[in-house]
């Protein structure tokens, strides 16, 4: 997963504590399918994986890895939207949800 450098840094400008994360799943739900999941968490699990960002806490729950790999989170600002968007350049993907069925073909390269 990457996160864009404008996505990086709306996080960290809307991270209350120092001791809070992030983690992004993919979640049963929306139109496609799956939705992408953000939430602010003070307490990580066995089945969250660091990722690498600079002083930013990012966390993908273990299952959702192979459904977010090739994704690009990005933060756009808009006059009449603003927000997190999500990308697959091989998925069908109106930028909140996707098709399971997408994820299922790519791991199989």
């Amino acid at each position: 997963m990457l996160i864009t450098p404008q996505a990086q840094n709306k996080l960290r400008s809307l991270l209350p504590q120092p001791d809070r994360a992030y983690r992004i799943r993919a979640i049963s739900g929306g139109c496609k399918g799956y939705a992408y999941d953000l939430k602010i968490i003070q307490n990580t699990t066995p089945d969250d994986v660091l990722q690498s960002f600079p002083d930013l806490p990012v966390y993908i729950e273990q299952s959702s890895l192979s459904y977010l790999n090739d994704v690009v989170m990005d933060y756009v600002e808009g006059f009449t939207n603003s927000g997190f968007t999500f990308h697959h350049p091989d998925r069908c993907s109106c930028g909140k949800s996707f098709s399971p069925e997408a994820c299922s073909s790519q791991s199989s390269r």
